[in-house]
């Protein structure tokens, strides 16, 4: 098999397009196109990017004889998958579930490695009653739950839907632990932008959060029942503007707060609801920018080589260059 054969091949078999292979590799449609035609060889730098891309190794790709799927390993393909009542997003280690069931809203975050991952925390909101049933274990395998649960912790995530699903988006995740450039570097809106993407977990002091940040959305499943009650379980789309980012409606929210006394609690849609367009905010000199009314904005109001704070609905927010939360970054 040739070289350009094994790229197809294991392009192909991860369910990306020419263009979208290109992007990953900074490159164009067309030279990727001489690649698997055989018409040109990438240079080793590439090389060695496809292989951590697809987890096999160089020598499966180069040489004659070897099969690129023979070597033990198979890059496991994160992705989100959307049904018509159901939407999940999954990586190598986590996987969060959001479902729509007319009078309930449900979310279910799993966790374990590849293939094996068992349920971590669930959240069942009644709109009815406007109040959340809800369970998760801590790290040190406690369970913090509410009086009505009579749920079940650490059962196995049940991989039979996706097989009725759509992968709407396909991603892999960066085992070369590839230095990630300074704001000096890039400038700080590419930084908001790589620095985020991936998966960003923590369960301390009754607090869990797991947020997985890819392709201009945040799918968010936080707990934090100790402080007033707060569950916040969401998909939120984000598009970068001069000073930051902006985000609209949530295309899936569940929010329970102060048992949904709140009036900033009081907000939730389900996953039919279309997705809301974001108004772009209007470039302004400086750094910071009020946010329009029904417009979530992360303007950006200092930062420094390795450090970037952000506003947000009057919290301020920082992203690190090499967050100790983020557990997998994606190429």
């Amino acid at each position: 098999m040739t070289f350009g054969n094994r790229i197809l091949e294991l392009r192909a078999h991860a369910g990306l397009s020419q263009e979208a292979f290109a992007e990953r590799l900074d490159t164009t449609r067309q030279t990727v196109s001489r690649w698997e035609l055989d018409l040109a060889l990438p240079e080793i730098e590439k090389i060695v990017r496809i292989a951590r891309l697809f987890g096999v190794t160089t020598d499966s790709l180069l040489l004659d004889g070897i099969s690129t799927f023979d070597d033990g390993f198979e890059a496991f393909p994160c992705g989100v998958y959307r049904g018509r009542d159901l939407l999940i997003v999954e990586t190598e280690r986590f996987a969060i579930v959001y479902a729509d069931r007319g009078d309930y809203l449900v979310s279910e975050l799993y966790e374990g490695f590849g293939w094996e991952k068992t349920l971590r925390a669930t959240v069942s909101f009644d709109l009815t009653a406007k109040k959340a049933v809800y369970a998760y274990a801590d790290n040190a395998g406690k369970v913090v739950s509410s009086p009505e649960f009579a749920g079940e912790l650490r059962k196995p995530f049940d991989r039979a839907p996706l097989d009725g699903m759509k992968r709407v988006e396909t991603f892999f995740v960066d085992h070369g632990g590839r230095e990630l450039p300074t704001v000096g570097q890039a400038g700080f809106k590419t930084c908001l932008e790589t620095w985020r993407k991936g998966t960003r977990f923590y369960c301390r002091e009754g607090n869990l959060l797991a947020s997985v940040w890819i392709g201009g959305r945040e799918y968010m499943f936080h707990m934090n029942p100790l402080h007033n009650g707060n569950i916040y379980c969401c998909v939120v789309p984000f598009q970068p503007f001069a000073l930051g980012y902006c985000g609209g409606q949530s295309a899936f929210r569940i929010r329970n707060w102060k048992d949904n006394t709140d009036d900033f609690a009081c907000s939730f849609a389900h996953l039919n609801d279309p997705f809301p367009s974001i108004p772009a905010p209007d470039g302004r000199d400086g750094l910071a920018y009020d946010s329009p009314q029904g417009v979530i904005v992360e303007s950006v109001i200092r930062y420094t080589e390795d450090s970037v704070t952000v506003s947000n609905c009057g919290d301020e927010l920082t992203y690190f260059r090499n967050d100790p939360d983020m557990v997998e970054y994606f190429i």
